[in-house]
């Protein structure tokens, strides 16, 4: 699992190193192969990134839904479209491909974030703002996560 988060920045190419404490998760794995996709939260867009059997797995989900059913079509456009397959170089980074960093409006400073068995990778202040609805969502209404049983 991940765990945590992590400050980093991108450099002049789009490369964003992965944190140790990621890179263990994946070490463990035996395979650093990421996948990296569009994702959006409350309408910020970030960057959902899965390690190759979580995403292996995930595929095989999507491919048990109905076929044909509107929703999972327009997910698959969405989701399935944009994820693009990044290794891991000696130095620990990846390249985030140009067309997801402009999705999700990826700058210098960058926040990777866990998401158990995937992480996600934030513009810093787009970050800030969805850390901060979350906590005053959590702060206004204690019974907010009760019937999700947590």
């Amino acid at each position: 699992m991940f765990r945590g988060s992590f400050e980093h920045t991108l450099d002049g190419k789009g490369r964003l190193s992965i944190p140790s404490k990621f890179r263990e998760v994946l070490l463990g794995k035996g395979d650093e192969r990421l996948f990296i996709t569009n994702f959006v939260v409350d309408s910020v867009k970030c960057l959902d990134v899965y390690p190759i059997d979580e995403w292996l797995r995930f595929e095989e989900e999507i491919r048990k839904k109905p076929k044909f059913d509107r929703r999972v079509v327009q997910f698959q456009n969405y989701y399935l479209s944009s994820a693009s397959e990044c290794a891991v170089d000696k130095q620990g980074r990846i390249l985030i491909p140009p067309g997801l960093r402009q999705y999700a409006n990826l700058k210098r400073d960058v926040i990777l974030v866990s998401a158990l068995d995937k992480f996600r990778v934030w513009d810093k202040e787009a970050w800030k703002k969805i850390f901060a609805e979350a906590e005053e969502k959590l702060m206004q209404d204690p019974d907010f996560l009760g019937d999700l049983g947590l």
